[in-house]
């Protein structure tokens, strides 16, 4: 269901769902609404994230990351009203979005969710929106999540990831402390990838010695760390490592076949 093939009609249809006391309908309309494209749906879309229904709240916030993109600062000021819902995973939802919508308002409590939020749901969330919003606040809250060591690894690789999108390389010697006080791989993984995005060309070795001895689940973590840096603006030092990245990919391949695929791409896009 797309705008150019809906009438007026259709669209009023959809909008009047959002009124229903069916939560089952709201929903329903809400993805259709995205899939639609319908923009001016966004004020409607708002009102639902006050909600009795925890899912709604978050069908709600996730909508206005699609339909809220041309009203972010209206948009970002209702959903920064609800970044204390009781539910975890709503505000999950809202973070992510501010982040997608890159709503810069919210920096300052975003931070704050990343160091002080219970959830550790909710500190990854953080951790990967800042990574989206930029700015020297987002950098110190980031910092904070690894010199502080966040018991939660999710939230360390997602801090780690983001100072790479946001950091210079004046950071580069505080990773690489982070990177010998880390005791869980998928972390030190990533933060290998965060110096080597900026600028520590030596450290693709040790990222593809990980590689190169992981288990199943870490390789498919650091496959999915290359593709990441694959769908960047490349860095010119990833063309000349990519022999060396290929014939790590193509031992993964052999070595552990469910993953073949996806090395076999990272070969091609290398």
């Amino acid at each position: 269901m797309h705008t150019k093939a809906m009438n007026d009609k259709s669209i009023q249809e959809l909008l009047e769902r959002l009124d229903s006391d069916d939560v089952g309908r709201q929903a329903k309309a809400l993805l259709d609404l995205i899939d639609a494209k319908v923009y001016q749906a966004a004020p409607k879309i708002v009102k639902l994230l006050k909600s009795p229904d925890i899912d709604i709240r978050g069908d709600a916030a996730y909508a206005l990351g699609y339909v809220g993109i041309h009203e972010t600062e209206s948009v970002g000021a209702a959903l920064m009203e609800i970044l204390n819902d009781e539910d975890e995973l709503v505000i999950s939802e809202v973070v992510e979005v501010l982040g997608g919508l890159q709503y810069t308002p919210a920096i300052e409590l975003i931070g704050e969710l990343l160091r002080q939020d219970p959830s550790p749901l909710v500190r990854a969330s953080a951790a990967e929106a800042l990574g989206y919003l930029g700015g020297a606040e987002a950098i110190e809250s980031l910092e904070l999540a690894l010199r502080d060591s966040d018991e939660d690894e999710s939230v360390r690789a997602y801090a780690a990831n983001s100072l790479g999108l946001l950091g210079t390389n004046q950071i580069l010697s505080k990773l690489e402390t982070y990177v010998k006080l880390e005791p869980s791989l998928s972390v030190k993984a990533e933060l290998l990838a965060a110096r080597y995005w900026l600028g520590a060309k030596e450290d693709i070795k040790q990222l593809l010695s990980l590689l190169n001895n992981a288990d199943e689940h870490l390789v498919t973590l650091i496959l999915n760390i290359l593709t990441d840096l694959t769908e960047r603006q490349v860095p010119s030092t990833l063309h000349s490592d990519a022999p060396n990245i290929r014939e790590v990919l193509s031992n993964i391949g052999q070595r552990i076949p469910i993953l073949r695929p996806h090395a076999e791409k990272l070969m091609v896009q290398a």
